[in-house]
């Protein structure tokens, strides 16, 4: 990871550090099951709203500022970036808080909350195959059941 990439994933744990800190504290009963993200290539904000679409948090990206990316490569780098800090988070157990519900996701969304990708899902019940932690699990059975069979012989 260069050092641009490592400066803008600190910003975004920062900002989804004081989004998550925010929803804590916040005493109105609520549960929350989504959070949406949003990025703007022209302005550099990336934007986190809640389940009911009440913007929580955002911050400028500079490096984002006047992008001349095509949207969809925007939206790819966007989302690798903001997973790699989601997983993290999640391996810090920011998201282990009563107010937030299982199953959680995070999304990226256009302007109109229209979902692009899902960056996280989180549930206690539930194992998804697109999981981080997983992304070489088939390699390895492969691998395994190799090794497995080659005593079969």
């Amino acid at each position: 990871m260069n050092s641009n990439n490592a400066k803008i994933q600190s910003v975004i744990e920062s900002a989804f550090s004081t989004a998550i800190n925010k929803l804590a504290k916040d005493e109105s009963g609520s549960f929350i099951s989504d959070l949406y993200v949003q990025a703007d290539a022209e302005s550099g904000e990336l934007q986190i709203y809640d389940d009911e679409e009440h913007l929580i948090e955002k911050i400028v990206i500079f490096d984002w500022v006047n992008n001349t990316e095509e949207e969809d490569v925007f939206n790819k780098r966007v989302a690798a970036s903001v997973k790699a800090v989601l997983t993290i988070l999640s391996t810090k157990d920011m998201f282990n808080h009563p107010r937030f519900m299982k199953p959680l996701s995070i999304s990226l969304t256009d302007e109109d909350f229209v979902v692009i990708e899902e960056l996280l899902f989180l549930d206690d019940e539930t194992l998804r195959l697109d999981d981080p932690l997983l992304k070489d699990l088939d390699a390895d059975l492969d691998d395994f059941l190799a090794k497995l069979l080659s005593d079969v012989d």
